[in-house]
């Protein structure tokens, strides 16, 4: 395995830690679980995180690219800003449970765009198939 497909292989079971550790507090949070005040629940998506978005530059720097030179980056990139604002008033801010509920909803429809961005490398997402048929 090279050292590139190994990063990329920690870089998606990172992710999909992640995601599945984000929607797991969200459903606590919902649910007002104790749960989500536990200090594995606060400190490891911060570890998780991090392990992403190291492995994520180390890539980047084993391919000698810049996420300003590759558009569907940096679409994920401000995607993932989204996502990190939507999860925190989901988790923290919420004032309402709606609010806490649509910030949650919000939060997984961009992590599903983050991901599908990353699996077509096109800032189009789940539509990239779509605008390749008409362009």
């Amino acid at each position: 395995m090279t050292a590139f497909a190994l990063l990329k292989a920690l870089h998606i079971s990172f992710a999909l830690l992640s995601v599945c550790g984000f929607t797991l507090r969200g459903y606590w949070a919902l649910r007002d679980n104790p749960l989500r005040r536990h200090k594995a629940a606060r400190v490891l998506p911060h570890i998780v995180d991090t392990a992403l978005l190291a492995t994520a530059l180390a890539m980047l720097w084993r391919c000698r690219l810049s996420p300003l030179e590759l558009p569907w980056v940096m679409a994920k990139i401000v995607a993932q800003l989204l996502y990190i604002a939507l999860g925190m008033v989901a988790l923290r801010f919420a004032s309402t449970g709606r609010t806490r509920a649509l910030a949650y909803g919000g939060a997984l429809c961009v992590a599903a765009y983050i991901i599908s961005v990353a699996l077509s490398h096109s800032v189009w997402g789940p539509f990239s198939s779509l605008v390749r048929l008409t362009g």
